[in-house]
């Protein structure tokens, strides 16, 4: 009977370890960003040395933190968009706390933490992001050039008088004209500056004539992860078999599901530090991977704080002056140990009555309401509300959402 139970434990540790999930990390490292993992099916953070990554940049009206509303590639895969397909890839999402911007060091020690703690390809490592994103992509690869495989820059620009790097990598830039928050001027200088660097047989520069600022629904389609995996650090070439823009696939649903989100506690980051993934070429180690997140339930019963989306900031260029928050040191364990698709109206509910309203041009949704409701009732335009608040027409929404409506 023993040997039944060790054998039937065992096999539960085997299907958890190989199941999908969230690693979220928050407010464990101060020299680096809050930021999220996704891990697909299958990944082993010690020998899954192919395994392409690709980075996702938010928007200067996302930095509400790891629990707030998101609308990138992990999103895409919550929601159960079928955007990666038959090519798992690790998704490392940085969360920028408002006012903080970018910045391309801090960004770059996040990947050094996945480089050091997990395996992955790293001829395969590409950047993406829209609006502050949009700047913080171009702006990092720029800087890192000789890291990126491929990028894709929405909605943004960069800072770089001279953005030489980026002539290096395969970049797609994407702005429309009428964008109103992020002028396309910001990314026409960008392109002018790459001529004057040089050849520019690595770029493609889609200038759309509409669409405004509300692009986020790129990051829900297969075709545009399907073109950055058609690019590697150690071939550099564009490829042009795949037009995302203009011939892109539409938003496919699949059964697969999410997977369990895991926030990792101080004792769960000492034992992914611990673990030294191998490289790829080199014979597989047999040995535990090292993070316990994968069986280990969370050892708080605090709940996440819930965080509303903040205004959208009309500068084109994301705010790098004012400094962050100052976060708790290695040794602090986290406080927030509910999975972040918990309801926020649930969440607050034991403090806060609920309202109806809160803060200039913001509206807190009611049982009943349709964002098409409150769009007549705060008279204002339904797609006009949709991109204000960076909302595709499938977005839901629940008792307790904030939505902007001026």
């Amino acid at each position: 009977m023993r040997r039944l139970l060790t054998i039937i434990s065992l096999t539960l540790v085997t299907f958890f370890a190989k199941a999908q999930k969230i690693e979220y990390f928050n407010d464990l490292m101060s020299d680096m960003y809050n930021f999220a993992i996704y891990e697909p099916a299958g990944y082993d953070p010690v020998n899954s040395t192919d395994m392409p990554v690709v980075m996702f940049l938010h928007g200067r009206s996302m930095s509400i933190g790891l629990d707030g509303y998101r609308y990138g590639t992990i999103e895409s895969i919550k929601k159960e968009f079928d955007i990666l397909k038959g090519q798992p890839a690790l998704v490392v999402e940085p969360n920028a706390k408002g006012g903080e911007g970018w910045g391309s060091v801090k960004l770059h020690k996040v990947y050094e933490f996945l480089k050091a703690h997990y395996a992955f390809d790293h001829d395969k490592f590409y950047v993406i992001g829209m609006s502050m994103g949009g700047w913080g992509t171009l702006n990092y690869v720029n800087k890192y050039p000789d890291e990126v495989a491929a990028c894709v820059g929405i909605c943004g620009g960069c800072d770089a008088k001279s953005p030489c790097g980026l002539n290096k990598v395969p970049t797609w830039i994407i702005h429309a004209a009428d964008d109103e928050t992020t002028d396309v001027a910001c990314s026409d200088r960008v392109v002018e500056a790459m001529k004057a660097c040089g050849s520019t047989n690595l770029l493609k520069y889609s200038r759309l004539e509409s669409g405004g600022h509300s692009l986020i629904n790129y990051f829900q389609i297969h075709s545009l992860y399907e073109w950055l995996f058609k690019h590697s650090r150690t071939n550099r070439r564009f490829d042009t078999s795949i037009d995302f823009v203009n011939n892109h696939d539409y938003p496919r649903y699949w059964s697969g599901g999410k997977g369990p989100s895991v926030y990792i506690t101080a004792s769960e980051l000492a034992k992914i530090q611990a673990r030294t993934p191998r490289q790829k070429g080199s014979a597989p180690i047999a040995s535990n991977s090292g993070n316990s997140s994968s069986t280990a339930k969370p050892t708080s019963s605090t709940k996440p704080s819930s965080s509303s989306s903040s205004s959208t900031s009309s500068s084109s260029k994301p705010a790098t002056t004012k400094k962050p928050v100052s976060t708790a040191n290695t040794a602090k364990p986290i406080a927030s140990t509910k999975p972040a698709n918990s309801s926020s109206a649930k969440q607050n509910s034991a403090t806060v009555k609920p309202i109806t309203s809160s803060g200039k041009g913001i509206y807190i949704v009611k049982q009943g309401d349709t964002l098409k409701k409150i769009a007549r009732k705060h008279k204002i335009k339904y797609k006009k509300l949709l991109q204000i608040n960076h909302f595709t027409k499938y977005r839901k929404i629940k008792p307790g959402d904030k939505i902007k409506v001026a």
